[in-house]
């Protein structure tokens, strides 16, 4: 008796698709951020010099231009394992809750020992209040983002 011969069959494979290679967003990389602070910088020092601004308040409205820009670009440069909507939590938590309590306690103690009115009179109340907030919230913001980066705090979080 002749053996039953064995026939494979023949069963199309579906072609493999080639992964194409994500396109890198220019805001990941570190010389946007750089090239975009050393801009703003120069920008906002020459457009507070033509506004009539001492020497003090051009140096502070620079730095509440680079610490926001510098902490945005550590956030989108740096990777994170989180999603982004915990990641946004972390962050949203930093700004409100830790860099307002930092902004809080700066006024409070400062009022205190005289430095928040002395301030005040040297750069102007409102001047005063919206740099100092900035840099605080932003300060927060880049705060969430470390403790967010803590594998324990995460689990216990996000468990």
């Amino acid at each position: 008796m002749p053996k039953p011969s064995k026939t494979k069959s023949k069963q199309k494979t579906p072609p493999k698709r080639k992964v194409e290679p994500e396109t890198a967003s220019i805001t990941t990389k570190k010389s946007y951020w750089v090239v975009l602070a050393g801009v703003l910088a120069v920008a906002s020092a020459i457009l507070a010099l033509s506004m009539g601004l001492d020497a003090v308040r051009t140096a502070i409205l620079v730095i509440a231009v680079l610490v926001p820009i510098g902490v945005y670009g550590y956030i989108r440069v740096t990777p994170s394992n989180l999603s982004l909507s915990k990641r946004l939590t972390f962050l949203f938590i930093g700004a409100s809750v830790i860099g307002f309590s930092i902004w809080a306690a700066f006024v409070l103690i400062g009022g205190v020992y005289g430095l928040t009115a002395m301030l005040m009179d040297a750069l102007g109340s409102q001047f005063f209040i919206t740099t100092s907030l900035v840099i605080c919230l932003s300060a927060g913001a880049f705060v969430g983002e470390l403790i967010g980066k803590n594998k324990a705090v995460q689990q216990r979080i996000f468990n």
